[in-house]
């Protein structure tokens, strides 16, 4: 991932940094073999050149030697190279730190639903709860139950039995309230509170951007409130009356929309209008 072409030798560490074709040397050698190349643990790559060669009994020493001599007929009077390495294996001197994710991440097929999820203009903290409760960690009732069987499993939002992650969003009466406030103007005959639907029109990426835009942002900004509110009155807070967080999350909506118009995204942008509208 990361290899510095060696020039001048004089900032390249020569056991710690990735220089030579074997890779960095303190990675493939052992304790004692380090010892019998006889070359400080602190030597730079330039000093490493004024080493008096020697011939080994063990292969691999001798190959570092090479590389030394190696490196000592190529030097230049320039400062080293810092390299690194993208997934296309080609070496750039400027680190990118999406090319290094790419790089070193162990990849997996997309889920079908990380559209909803990751988008355009969506908001960090609001994605990360969607995505929490997409792959089924949110501690819902249902979940705790099955850690303790003493726990209050029960909707603190509408005081059902049982509390469900699809019951939460958005079929409680209080949820479905602030959803249908918020919704019901943008989905008109396709309106719903339910989940798996909701989901899947998120998927359906045929819909318009501005559709699909609004739908997925109201979505995840919607789910990470209606959290937020439930944890608080877990712990004992008085809790807001649902035409308080319909008010807060349609600000939201016309805050987002503001910030997008001035980065010049006229066809998000308008959908202020849109918003007015519904």
């Amino acid at each position: 991932m990361y290899k510095v072409e060696v020039k001048n030798g004089k900032k390249t560490s020569f056991w710690f940094e990735n220089w030579s074709s074997m890779g960095c040397l303190k990675d493939i050698l052992s304790d004692g073999s380090r010892i019998d190349l006889g070359i400080l643990s602190t030597a730079t790559v330039e000093e490493s050149w004024s080493h008096r060669r020697r011939s080994h009994r063990v292969l691999i020493l001798n190959k570092v030697e090479d590389e030394i001599e190696r490196s000592r007929r190529s030097r230049v009077n320039e400062e080293d190279v810092s390299l690194w390495m993208n997934g296309k294996s080609q070496s750039k001197k400027i680190f990118s730190s999406k090319e290094t994710w790419e790089y070193i991440r162990v990849k997996h097929q997309l889920c079908n639903w990380h559209h909803a999820v990751w988008f355009k203009y969506s908001t960090p903290k609001y994605s990360f709860i969607l995505w929490t409760a997409m792959k089924g960690r949110l501690a819902t009732g249902e979940r705790m139950r099955s850690w303790s069987g003493n726990t209050n499993v029960a909707c603190v939002l509408c005081s059902e039995p049982l509390e469900t992650l699809e019951h939460l969003f958005f079929e409680c009466d209080y949820s479905s309230l602030i959803w249908e406030a918020l919704m019901k103007g943008i989905l008109k005959d396709q309106f719903t509170v339910k989940w798996g639907e909701l989901i899947r029109m998120m998927r359906d990426l045929t819909r318009g951007r501005l559709y699909l835009f609004i739908l997925k942002y109201m979505f995840q900004a919607a789910v990470y409130m209606l959290w937020r509110e439930r944890n608080r009155r877990r712990h004992g807070e008085v809790g807001v009356p649902a035409a308080l967080l319909v008010k807060l999350l349609d600000k939201n909506m016309r805050n987002k929309f503001t910030l997008i118009q001035r980065k010049g995204d006229s066809e998000i942008g308008r959908g202020m209008q849109y918003w007015f509208q519904k």
